[in-house]
């Protein structure tokens, strides 16, 4: 089978004609139609998640596909059965950057679900990771119908869902936009945009809005996280999804500060997968790749817009 993967940690990921896996006891074996690309597939290849592995081990961890084989001991799954979810489980190798993936039924570190009747592949395999993030991450914030909220890094697959899922919860967003982005991102919600090209954010922002409730970061610097939490509202609340929340900011008794992690994935994944199939939210797919592109997604990473998605 055609796949994307690297030989070793840090090594360039590349396709490689690999063999078909086979499902294990507890296993199923889902052809994959579609995957999607995120920020963490990158840091698998570069050994950032701390997690046991496999070599050649194939990256990519949100798909969808046909389940066309299942291993003895699984009960909830059947051949044919229509799948998507976050494909994430020890050891890592086993991705979805390829044309077959094995998972556990119950994936220890991710989540599966079926697919629902009617959702193209693609917009399946575009919502794990990063809506259940976006999702997660409000969840933890608990903001207000009439509060404000800073999303800095709005544009990508993350913010995208974030905009939507807070705006339907009556909350004011501010996104951080160039000005190219001004119109989509507000069309999927924004109240207000800031163009993070001109200036220091956090001093743009206060200059036009003040004070926020809230700020959900969704980028990768420690020193524009913490002027962005300088932001928020006493009792209000600072998130960082890419974990570059330090010390002495998660002590503040002034805001509650965290770095996201998520918990209860299956809970996620249903709930955002059901707010797309009602329609409430778009599934913003900005780039369609074929595999033999993958590598050179994963080098883009940082300012992709919105989700890429890979058909297989």
């Amino acid at each position: 089978m055609r796949a994307v993967a690297v030989g070793a940690t840090g090594a360039t990921p590349e396709p490689m004609d690999l063999p078909a896996p086979r499902p294990a006891a507890g296993e199923v074996l889902v052809e994959l139609a579609a995957a999607s690309v995120n920020p963490i597939d990158a840091g698998i290849a570069e050994g950032r998640l701390p997690m046991p592995r496999v070599f050649p081990l194939v990256l990519g961890v949100d798909g969808a596909g046909r389940v066309t084989e299942v291993g003895e001991e699984v009960r909830g799954l059947a051949a044919g059965d229509l799948v998507h979810g976050q494909f994430l489980r020890a050891p890592l190798g086993h991705g979805t950057f390829a044309q077959y993936t094995v998972v556990t039924e119950t994936p220890d570190s991710g989540a599966l679900q079926p697919i629902p009747d009617g959702m193209p592949a693609d917009v399946a395999a575009a919502l794990p990771t990063a809506g259940m993030t976006a999702l997660g991450a409000l969840d933890a914030m608990g903001l207000r119908s009439g509060q404000s909220l800073l999303i800095a890094g709005a544009t990508g697959g993350v913010g995208v869902f974030a905009v939507q899922l807070a705006t339907a919860r009556g909350v004011e967003v501010i996104a951080t936009a160039r000005p190219d982005a001004d119109r989509w991102i507000r069309d999927l919600g924004a109240a207000a945009t800031v163009d993070y090209t001109t200036g220091d954010v956090a001093a743009l922002v206060r200059r036009s809005h003040g004070a926020v409730d809230a700020v959900l970061d969704l980028t990768d610097d420690p020193a524009r996280f913490a002027a962005n939490a300088a932001l928020v509202r006493d009792g209000g609340a600072a998130v960082s999804v890419a974990l570059v929340a330090g010390e002495d900011l998660l002590a503040s008794d002034r805001i509650a500060v965290s770095n996201f992690m998520m918990r209860d994935k299956p809970d996620l994944l249903a709930r955002i997968t059901a707010e797309a199939a009602a329609g409430r939210i778009s599934v913003p797919i900005q780039r369609a790749i074929a595999l033999s592109e993958v590598p050179g997604a994963l080098r883009r990473g940082a300012g992709a817009r919105g989700k890429t998605v890979v058909r297989i």
